[in-house]
């Protein structure tokens, strides 16, 4: 045990070994260990709209139910969803004060249907590889994480009570003014791009009727905000067919399946232009990590299974254009190199998003349509 002061009282800090290795390397810096801790009675400070927070704690009894009893003192404050944790089958027959909900696999398909604003890791006698893996699994969720530790009072010292503090492992991005900030930009963007290539898209519609048999928009099932499932238009650019809905058959270079006028729309990414209506409803963004569709795959393996933390590049809405394709990652993707190149600059975005950052990557992107061509088929 190692002691620990304040201007309060003497404390001990049960041992907890935490260094940056507990986090995904792409989604871990060098400031992590830097962070400050909070007070667990202070956690509704740290909303900043001070709403009812909406809480998942993993770890039942003992860890756990002392930090559900705690939060259960303020119900204005926050709402316990429940306890998860692994060892579910042991747990049921403890009592808690909350409902134990599950393990963890059941916790990740709660919260894709279901986000909560919190989580809170609660399992302080957790080894060092176990809290890993259980880490790796839970941050790719769009939700703020945060790893309890337990403190105690110190021997020689009467004064105060004990505490439990957070130590914040992953904030939601784009929250608060930073969420504001980019639905206006989406918003006003999307409404000015559509009127000012409406006549221009009306021309690329005749043309497609014109140049193939089938419909002129063709939609896709693609990866959107929190894992769910979205609708994605785009000009349809191939024969009816020979077209892959799944996504799982990569685009190549002189694709024969793509059509006459195709090869034109996708060589100035001319095909993407109805996805700001999917921008204006609400399921994309200008900017933000690529739409990936459901069944995409780098040499046969699912890009999920391939990736490490793959997924949370669903914690924000998907792009049309995005930071991967701007930095020269564009087309085709033929290794896992390639693919987790594209990822890490994914999660640099969504870690520091500015509005800045954004209107850099629509400058670049325009550029690249105009210019640099190369890898655009």
């Amino acid at each position: 045990m190692t002691e620990h002061s304040s201007s309060n009282n003497h404390i001990i800090r049960r041992k907890i070994k935490i260094d940056a290795g507990i986090l995904p390397r792409n989604m871990s810096d060098s400031s992590f260990l830097k962070k400050e801790e909070i007070i667990l009675k202070s956690l509704h400070n740290h909303n900043i709209f001070h709403e009812r927070q909406r809480v998942i704690i993993v770890g039942g009894m003992p860890d756990g139910e002392k930090i559900a009893q705690k939060l259960l003192l303020d119900p204005e404050r926050y709402d316990i969803i429940g306890i998860f944790d692994d060892r579910v089958n042991r747990l049921q027959s403890v009592d808690h004060t909350v409902p134990i909900l599950g393990n963890i696999d059941d916790m990740i398909a709660f919260c894709r249907r279901e986000l909560p604003d919190t989580i809170i890791i609660a399992i302080f006698d957790a080894g060092k590889n176990r809290l890993r893996t259980l880490i790796r699994r839970i941050i790719v969720l769009p939700v703020n994480i945060y790893l309890a530790m337990d403190i105690i009072p110190h021997a020689d010292s009467n004064r105060g009570r004990p505490e439990i503090t957070l130590l914040p492992l992953s904030k939601v991005p784009l929250s608060g003014i930073k969420y504001i900030e980019k639905f206006l930009e989406d918003k006003i963007l999307s409404i000015f791009f559509i009127i000012l290539f409406s006549p221009i898209m009306l021309i690329i519609s005749i043309l497609i009727k014109l140049d193939s048999k089938g419909p002129i928009i063709f939609t896709q099932d693609r990866y959107g905000f929190n894992n769910k499932t979205i609708k994605v238009f785009k000009f349809r650019t191939m024969y009816v067919n020979l077209e892959d809905q799944s996504g799982a058959q990569r685009t190549v270079k002189n694709d024969p399946r793509i059509t006459r006028i195709g090869h034109y729309l996708r060589n100035w990414s001319l095909d993407e232009l109805p996805q700001f209506f999917n921008v204006f409803g609400g399921s994309m963004s200008v900017v933000g990590p690529r739409a990936h569709a459901v069944a995409m795959r780098v040499n046969n393996e699912m890009y999920e299974k391939l990736i490490d933390c793959y997924s949370a590049r669903h914690k924000v809405k998907p792009g049309i254009t995005g930071l991967a394709q701007v930095m020269g990652l564009r087309g085709e993707v033929s290794n896992k190199e390639m693919a987790q190149k594209r990822i890490d600059y994914d999660l640099y975005y969504i870690k520091n998003w500015s509005l800045f950052m954004d209107f850099k990557i629509i400058l670049k992107s325009v550029y690249i349509c105009l210019f640099k061509r190369d890898n655009a088929f």
